[in-house]
């Protein structure tokens, strides 16, 4: 192997191994996450702040885990694109169900 090989391999070797402390990290601040979470559920609090904190702190790992552990970031910004197009026609089906399968409150005749 000569000298340059040499180099180009140390150097691919330091990424990779800069890359897996990466995932790491980002594993370890999912778990953390998740047992706020967890603690949330059980801490006598305003069930709205309880809501909020849930929906925030689920959003956070959402984009975390898309955009680190399923490539989003090295991809395209064409595959970006497509995938926020899926997620937000998904959203807004979420959001249609719910207001039309939303019980409907009649005043008693």
């Amino acid at each position: 192997m000569s000298a340059s090989q040499s180099a180009s391999h140390q150097d691919h070797l330091a990424e990779e191994t800069k890359k897996y402390f990466t995932f790491f990290n980002l594993s370890i601040f999912l778990v953390i996450i998740t047992g706020v979470e967890l603690i949330l559920i059980y801490i006598p609090l305003n069930s709205y702040f309880i809501y909020a904190s849930l929906i925030v702190l689920s959003t956070i790992k959402f984009v975390a885990v898309i955009w680190w552990f399923m490539h989003l970031k090295w991809d395209k910004k064409l595959c970006t694109i497509l995938f926020l197009m899926g997620l937000f026609l998904a959203a807004g089906t979420i959001t249609a169900l719910l207001f039309l399968f939303e019980p409907v409150s009649t005043p008693p005749i």
